[in-house]
Formats: structure tokens, sequence, C-alpha cells
């Protein structure tokens, strides 16, 4: 295999690796805004906020932001869009382990945001160059 075989190879699968995680957290983007809304977690996510020390209403501006980040990260173009949608879910993400850390929850409660913070953080790093700001 020559060198720029072993190239396109390793660009196919690294935007097979982009499509994927980024699929898969724009669809838990989603997901999380119908818990946020209540639509499908009986008061768990409620419960959260407040065992987190957060209002209630809290629940809705992050399901909106959440909601509004999912098309954002899927669609072309809009690179400057996705860069606040990238920063937002990160915002989320790192919020929450912070705060689970701050009250002192046990630390089984910090894998999922971490692990939806690290793939947030590869879908970034993974984009195409398409996706990404150009700066001059």
């Amino acid at each position: 295999m020559n060198q720029a075989e072993n190239i396109q190879k390793k660009s196919k699968a690294r935007l097979i690796i982009y499509w994927i995680l980024t699929g898969y957290l724009a669809f838990e983007s989603v997901l999380s805004a119908t818990w946020d809304f209540n639509w499908l977690n009986k008061g768990f996510a409620i419960h959260m906020m407040k065992q987190l020390g957060f209002p209630p209403y809290f629940l809705i501006i992050k399901g909106i932001a959440t909601l509004l980040a999912a098309p954002v990260l899927l669609l072309p173009r809009m690179p400057l869009l996705k860069e606040w949608a990238y920063f937002g879910t990160f915002l989320i993400y790192a919020g929450a382990i912070a705060s689970h850390l701050f009250v002192g929850s046990a630390l089984n409660n910090l894998i999922a945001p971490f692990i939806f913070l690290c793939i947030t953080v590869a879908s970034w790093a993974l984009r195409p160059a398409s996706r990404r700001i150009i700066i001059n």
C-alpha cells in the first residue's frame, strides 16, 4: 500500500468516526431535551436539578439550548453556529461534572457527563475542514 492510499484510508476512517460521534451527540442532545422538558423522565431531571442546587426552570433553558444544538451539528455550513453549538454542549457537560463534584455526588454520577464531554471534544476535533471556521 502506498502512502497516498494510506492517507486516504485514514481520512475516510476519520470522517466515519466523526459522523458516528456527531450523530450520537445530536441524538443525545435531542433525547436530553425531551428529558429536560419532562416528556420522558417523570420528574427525574427536576429531582437532579434540585439535588445540584439549580432551579427547575433551568431545565427549560438547557433543553432549548440542547435542542437547538442538535441540527446545527448535523446540517452543512454554518461554521460559526457549529462552534457555538460545540461550546454550549461542552459547557453543559463540563458544568454537569463540576456541579456533581461541588455537591459531593457519587462518582458514578460523573460517568455519563464525562463520556458525553469526551464525545463532544472528539467530534469537534475530528470535524472536516468544510465544517470549520476559516480564519485568514
